[in-house]
């Protein structure tokens, strides 16, 4: 099932992943992207826009994004959030979590944290304003080269920034994506992009690729289409309103 909707009020339940958050700070706009064998990878993140963004994948929690969307929405430290959702007794079941914390206003590093019971192969990067993590994946390659497809200094309007997120999946699908997935890499995936002043509900652009028989299709090549479709179908400029595509059954096309 192919959907781009206003927002999509799941609980995310992707216990394997591999993500994409990034903050552009010339123009303050947060993307978030990523893909999953499992049924619907959307819900893994929590965006603030003009704030940062709170990505927990792996078993994933919502209270631990809820808690943490408080947090940075009253200004504390990206540091002081993690060790918060990090602590032994903190009830959000670390270990089997993956985090990935980013804040608009530049000032510290983004911020990532791996349980330990997650499963292999799991790693994470980040760079100013970048953050790349996964786990349950194909191949040690799927980080790296996920991360090495951004060129940040290429984002000179916010779709270039999208486009570099739609590169960036498929270049960790090119490496394997999620190792249950074999010969697809995913069956679910998402794009989201915010500007500055938007709604946290009405994201500038949201794509989202869910519900594919595991092994059928790529999810990411799925959802690649339905962003160039986008592209060819909104309105001109960028960036002025969400184009919503019906939903598509993949299973009869």
């Amino acid at each position: 099932m192919l959907a781009s909707l206003g927002v999509l009020l799941f609980s995310a339940n992707a216990s394997a992943t591999w993500s994409v958050a990034a903050v552009n700070p010339d123009t303050g706009t947060i993307a978030v992207a990523g893909a999953s064998c499992s049924y619907m990878v959307y819900g893994i993140a929590r965006v603030l826009p003009g704030r940062g963004v709170i990505i927990v994948q792996a078993a994933s929690n919502d209270q631990a994004r809820s808690d943490a969307a408080t947090w940075l929405e009253k200004g504390d430290r990206l540091d002081t959030i993690m060790a918060r959702l990090t602590a032994t007794d903190s009830g959000y079941a670390i270990a089997q979590q993956q985090i990935a914390l980013l804040s608009v206003d530049g000032k510290e590093l983004p911020r990532t944290f791996t349980g330990d019971e997650v499963e292999d192969v799991k790693s994470s990067k980040v760079a100013p304003g970048v953050s790349v993590q996964a786990n349950t994946m194909a191949s040690e390659k799927v980080v790296p080269s996920t991360f090495a497809a951004l060129h940040p200094a290429d984002w000179n309007d916010d779709e270039a920034m999208a486009d570099a997120m739609i590169r960036a999946l498929l270049a960790g699908a090119a490496e394997g994506g999620d190792k249950r997935c074999t010969g697809t890499g995913s069956a679910s995936a998402f794009i989201s992009l915010f500007r500055k002043n938007d709604n946290e509900r009405v994201p500038w652009l949201n794509l989202v690729v869910y519900g594919i028989e595991p092994g059928k299709l790529d999810a990411v090549a799925q959802l690649r289409n339905l962003y160039e479709d986008w592209k060819q179908s909104r309105p001109q400029p960028a960036s002025l309103q969400t184009f919503k595509i019906p939903g598509l059954d993949l299973a009869n096309n």
